[in-house]
């Protein structure tokens, strides 16, 4: 069996070989009558040095595939919107170069206009400067007002202006760049004088020695609210509050002649029937909040846009909102030193009185709550200053000029309840003793005056804060936010009274001189000029009639107040006036 298995698979090796070496002959045989290719001669001619660069089918040929309408529409506002986005970016962009352009421009004028006077000549001949000196000389003539012989001068009763004067027939606006006589007040002595904020001078208010308010301007004076015995008045959002010899306070809305009378009824004196006066109805409602024993009267208040803060005879502070409606649509901005009534609150009615509590009352090191007694209040446009009988500082409302003297952040940007200002560290040594004893505000820009009593003698350091775009700062600088006190530019005799207008600032000093600083566009200065002054100056002397003075003796020349002179600001303007 083993014998014939062997035998059998030799077999089928033997058949397989036969059957392979036949298929591979016929093959042979099939390929024999064919042509015979080699792909290297195919690529031959293709086969170079040259270096190999790849090609891209454009866009033309390219079979794009059909879009439905749908598609299509969709497609197209795709690329509108992209080109939109792209013109804004564009827009936004040459606006903010433009807005940058145009600061820049603004801030630097003076040197492009300097330099655009003196880009063509490298050196400016004589006879140019002769001719600019002249210019400018006729110029000033033109503008110092002519004194006539007839008109009363400077040693005669009366008030003298500076600024804007209102005006004149032909509607245009009057300055005065040095102080001119109005001559409805010659030989006429005030109690108080308060400038209108506008150009038409149609509420200037004053008050004579009878107490009587009056509304003036160039041309008449005529009584507005007779035998009320007023001391003091000032203008707040189209209303006048007038303090009188009690310590009342009476709102008089000057805006509004018809409502003012129906508070004013003639009354027949008992003692001298044959006599009238007028009683006045209006008046700051002080019972509800005037509760501290022997508390009954008011002693100094001041006014901003649309706020009041009054000071009691005991040293309390209150506050209200200012106007002749009954409530104002406008919003807090801080300025009543009430946390309650915040920015986020509802706005107060107009004349109703809210005491400052946290400004009146405070905590001992032992945590006993004590009265603080307030000395002295200002007001700004939207924000109030405070100083108490230990000669601390306290401030509330707006800060966005820096006006509290508070760093400017989210939280610090209106302060609806005081806050302590004391960031003269600097300035002073360490051990110094050293307290506030003035204050006053403009628009936005605050004033203080700081004494120090180190080895028993008494020195005054004065400084400022808060907007001085138009050199109200009075350090020489120009800028719109000054958070830290800095100290004005002026070494002399003590400032003995200040007085703040909208952005310029005149002050008395204690020889009887006066300087003054800040904004001058429209002459409030009163130095013969419209240009602005960073820091204080002297102001010429009034001008006397009859006299023939040069425009060089003027301004060389300095005005020092007499006994009895005082002064007054407004918005763009400025007086002088006598006071017994």
């Amino acid at each position: 069996m083993s014998l014939r298995r062997g035998l059998s698979s030799n077999r089928r090796w033997a058949v397989l070989r036969i059957l392979s070496a036949r298929s591979f002959n016929g093959a042979m045989v099939n390929f024999k009558g064919r042509q015979q290719i080699d792909e290297a001669e195919l690529w031959a001619p293709h086969l170079t040095s040259a270096p190999y660069k790849a090609k891209k089918g454009t866009k033309v040929d390219f079979e794009w595939p059909e879009q439905s309408e749908v598609q299509a529409q969709r497609a197209h506002e795709a690329r509108v919107e992209k080109l939109i986005r792209l013109s804004a970016m564009l827009q936004g962009l040459f606006l903010l170069v433009g807005i940058g352009a145009a600061g820049t421009a603004y801030l630097k004028w003076p040197q492009i206009m300097s330099w655009w006077v003196t880009k063509d000549d490298a050196k400016v001949d004589d006879d140019t400067i002769e001719k600019l000196i002249k210019r400018k000389t006729k110029r000033s003539k033109s503008e110092i007002a002519i004194v006539s012989g007839a008109e009363f001068g400077p040693d005669v009763p009366g008030l003298y202006l500076a600024g804007s004067g209102g005006n004149d027939v032909t509607k245009n606006k009057l300055d005065y760049v040095l102080p001119k006589r109005i001559s409805v007040f010659d030989q006429q002595y005030l109690r108080d004088v308060c400038l209108s904020n506008g150009d038409n001078g149609s509420y200037n208010l004053a008050i004579d020695l009878k107490g009587n308010l009056l509304r003036w301007n160039e041309q008449i004076r005529e009584i507005i609210l007779p035998d009320q015995n007023l001391l003091k008045v000032k203008l707040s959002n189209g209303c006048a509050y007038a303090l009188n010899k009690s310590g009342e306070i009476y709102v008089i809305p000057v805006e509004n002649p018809s409502l003012q009378k129906k508070y004013m009824e003639n009354k027949r004196s008992w003692l001298f029937p044959w006599k009238t006066y007028c009683k006045y109805n209006w008046k700051l409602d002080t019972k509800k909040c005037f509760k501290a024993r022997g508390e009954k009267k008011i002693v100094q208040f001041d006014t901003g846009k649309q706020h009041l803060v009054l000071l009691s005879n005991k040293g309390k502070a209150y506050s209200c909102a200012t106007g002749a409606g009954t409530k104002s649509e406008s919003t807090s901005r801080g300025q009543f030193g009430v946390p309650s009534l915040s920015q986020f609150d509802e706005f107060p009615p107009c004349n109703r009185l809210f005491e400052i509590e946290l400004l009146n009352k405070a905590l001992d090191p032992n945590n006993f709550v004590y009265q603080r007694n307030i000395k002295q209040v200002a007001c700004g446009n939207y924000h109030t200053l405070a100083r108490d009988a230990e000669g601390r500082i306290f401030g509330f409302g707006v800060n966005r000029n820096g006006q509290l003297g508070l760093p400017i952040s989210y939280d610090n940007e209106q302060v609806p309840f005081p806050k302590v200002i004391n960031r003269f560290g600097s300035y002073f040594k360490r051990d110094s003793k050293v307290g506030c004893v003035d204050i006053h505000c403009a628009d936005n820009t605050s004033y203080v005056t700081m004494e120090t009593a180190d080895d028993g003698e008494k020195t005054l350091y004065y400084f400022s804060f808060g907007d001085g775009q138009q050199g109200e700062l009075g350090n020489g600088n120009y800028t719109t936010c000054q958070t830290e006190p800095t100290q004005l530019k002026y070494t002399g005799p003590p400032i003995e009274k200040c007085n703040c207008g909208g952005h310029h600032v005149w002050c008395k000093l204690s020889d009887g001189e006066v300087i003054a600083w800040g904004s001058n566009n429209r002459g409030q200065l009163g130095n013969g000029r419209h240009i602005k002054s960073g820091k204080p100056q002297r102001i010429p002397e009034l001008l006397k009639p009859g006299v023939n003075a040069t425009t060089e003796e003027i301004f060389r020349s300095t005005l020092n107040l007499q006994p009895g002179q005082a002064i007054a600001t407004g918005e763009t303007n400025s007086c002088i006036y006598w006071t017994k």
